[in-house]
Formats: structure tokens, sequence, C-alpha cells
């Protein structure tokens, strides 16, 4: 499919840029300093506490705020919506950084980063493991997103002065052309398994989460909330282009994209809640944990649903705006609810992020808007305007 996309070509060092690149330099600073005295030296975690933010939030949150790359990929190629086009690149760039960065995530936390490609190993597969599932699917799509990238790099050398890059890219930009839509197929099919399985990971931890975040539907949930949540991913990345690029913000296509959360919305709610009531834990609501249970769904379900099939606020920039960040906030509360705020850990252990640990989780934030940036100046990533 033909996207009419070019390079912004425009000053890179702005007052923003500056700030994210200061808060790389020193999240780089925490990162040597961990691979060299090792992860106790850096973070707060422990035997009790096995993860904190660099898995809750980094990881497992940043995975789902990726989902705009599959959600678009599949609107678009598999599902035929043509006129949402201008879209589906900038999407993929912000995945490939936030897969790119959740990897990276991963490498830090685990102790042994050296030994990461065991799950490449036959002699290492273990087909009960979610987290053997989640491992491979994440290292296979971030190859095809990788891949997915090759298009739009052959697209900028093409007719480079440099006779090999030149080349390589008339070389490699067909092949994968050709390949592309089978790529997208296999992106989406391997999304919405690990999307899942991060909610399967927790299913064994029904000791240590509280009864109104455990749930046998977790799978189902994750996977229902990640896809809701992809198109409004992809207002706020628009908005935040539009600022950083001084382009308009496209406010009416992508109020008719996000006419379909709503959806997702309902099914995830009813689901959500049917469970509650069935399985007998509605009276967990009168409690302080049940409080952040209803502020966490008024957030990620009942305000952003009313929002966005509410045409005066859809239409509007403001109000599809404001629904699609209180969206996104509610489900990183989600997240972080199910990974880290309710999971009670042994008795004699606690955990609170250290500071090294929140640079390192600032360091990533920054590296994908710095890198959106940089990728979205050089490469033919936004469409042109009219």
């Amino acid at each position: 499919m033909k996207v009419n996309a070019a390079p912004m070509n425009q000053k890179i060092w702005t007052p923003w840029f500056t700030v994210g690149v200061i808060f790389i330099a020193l999240g780089a600073i925490v990162t040597l300093y961990r691979f060299i005295f090792g992860i106790g030296a850096v973070t707060n975690l422990s035997d009790g506490v096995p993860w904190g933010i660099w898995i809750a939030f980094d990881v497992v949150t940043g995975i789902a705020l990726a989902a705009g790359g599959f959600t678009m990929a599949a609107l678009i190629y598999i599902f035929n919506r043509g006129q949402y086009s201008p879209l589906v690149r900038p999407a993929l760039i912000t995945a490939l950084l936030g897969y790119g960065i959740a990897a990276f995530s991963i490498m830090l936390d685990v102790g042994r980063w050296w030994q990461l490609y065991n799950p490449l190993l036959p002699r290492s597969w273990q087909g009960n493991s979610p987290l053997f599932e989640v491992s491979l699917c994440v290292m296979t799509y971030l190859t095809v997103l990788i891949l997915e990238f090759v298009p739009i790099a052959a697209e900028k050398y093409k007719d480079s002065d440099n006779a090999f890059l030149k080349s390589l890219a008339n070389k490699l930009g067909p092949v994968v052309n050709k390949a592309l839509l089978f790529l997208i197929i296999l992106g989406v099919v391997i999304s919405t398994l690990h999307q899942s399985s991060l909610g399967s990971v927790m299913l064994v931890a029904v000791a240590r989460i509280h009864p109104l975040w455990h749930t046998a539907w977790l799978p189902f949930l994750f996977l229902v909330s990640a896809i809701a949540v992809g198109f409004p991913v992809v207002v706020i990345e628009s908005f935040v282009s539009a600022k950083a690029f001084k382009r308009s913000f496209e406010a009416g296509i992508l109020s008719k994209l996000v006419k379909v959360t709503p959806w997702f919305l309902a099914i995830y709610g009813v689901v959500r809640y049917s469970d509650i009531i069935i399985s007998g834990k509605a009276g967990y609501l009168l409690s302080g944990w049940g409080l952040l249970f209803i502020v966490e769904n008024l957030m990620l379900i009942i305000i952003p649903f009313f929002m966005f099939i509410n045409q005066k606020a859809r239409t509007s920039p403001n109000g599809l705006l404001i629904a699609s960040v209180i969206m996104v906030v509610g489900l990183v509360l989600n997240r972080l609810n199910t990974y880290l705020i309710t999971y009670s850990p042994r008795p004699g252990w606690d955990y609170f992020p250290s500071i090294g640990e929140l640079l390192v989780s600032a360091m990533l934030i920054s590296l994908l808007f710095v890198g959106y940036k940089i990728l979205a100046n050089n490469f033919p990533v936004l469409s042109k305007e009219h």
C-alpha cells in the first residue's frame, strides 16, 4: 500500500530534545554501573521481590502501549482500511522503539544477561511456560518490526549517492515488500499470543496478587485491553509528533479511528465485572484496594467509553486527546497494579524503586521520544501534509 511520506528534515535540538538526551546520559551511567557491579548495586530488588518497575513498567506496560503497531497493521492490511494508511508508519516506529526498549529492559533485569540466547536453544524449550512463550514472541516480533522498517529505509536510500546503500536499498526493499503481507499477518498473530501470555504469567501468583486483580481471565483481559488501547496510543503519538514537527493534529481521521475502541472497552468491562460478581469478590470493592480498583476502571473503561461514544467529545481535538490520555493512564495503572502494586511479597520483604531504577526508566522513556524524533526527521515516516 502506497504511503505518501517524507522525512521532516527539521531542527533536532530543541529544549525538550535536550532534556531527553540528558536523561539518556544519566540513565546510561547507571546502566554501565549495573553491568559492571551487578543488578543489586543499582536496584532495590531482592530474593523476596525479584522484579520491580523495570519489568512491571518498562516491559509489561511498554509492550501493551506498543500495541498500536499490530492494531494499525491489522486494520489497514488485513481489514483493508486504506484510509488510515497515513497512520501506519508512525505506529510502526512507535512499536519498533517500544519493543526494542522492552527487550533492553529485560537484558537489564536478568541477572545473567549474557545467557539471554537460551530460549532459542531447543534444550531450553518449555511449552508449559508463559515466560518462554513471551520471550520467543517478543524476539520474533521485534525481528518482524525491523523487517517492516526495511522498506522505509529502502525508500530513503534508493537514490542515495552512496553506491553501497543504494544497491542494498534496491535489492532488499523489493524483497521485503513482497513478503510484507506475510510479515504483517505473522506480527499480528505473534502479538496476540504474547499480549495474552503476559497475563498468563501472573496466573500462578494466586497467593500473591490481590483477588480483585487475580482471575483466570487475565490472559483474555490483557489481550483485549492491549487491543483497546492501541488506537488511543496512536492518537497520543500523532499529537506529540504534531507538536514536535509543528504539524496539524489529524483529529478528523483519528476521531474515526477510535470509534471501534468502545466496543473493546465494553467487552473488557463486562468480562471483568462479571467475573468479580460470579466469583464472589464484590465485597472487596468496599475496601481500600476496592477504591484503587474503581479508580483504575474509571480511567481505563468508563470515562474513555463515554467520551469515545460521544460524537462531540470524540471529534473535538481536546476531547479526543484527553480521553486517550486518561485511557492510557488507566492501562498503565492496571499493569502496575497487577504486576507490582497489589503484589504481596513474602513476609519480611518489601520494595520501592531506587533512584537508579527510576533514572533508567526515565532514560528508556526518553529513548522512545528521542529515537522517534530522529527516525521521523530522517526517514519517510510521517505523511506529507496537504
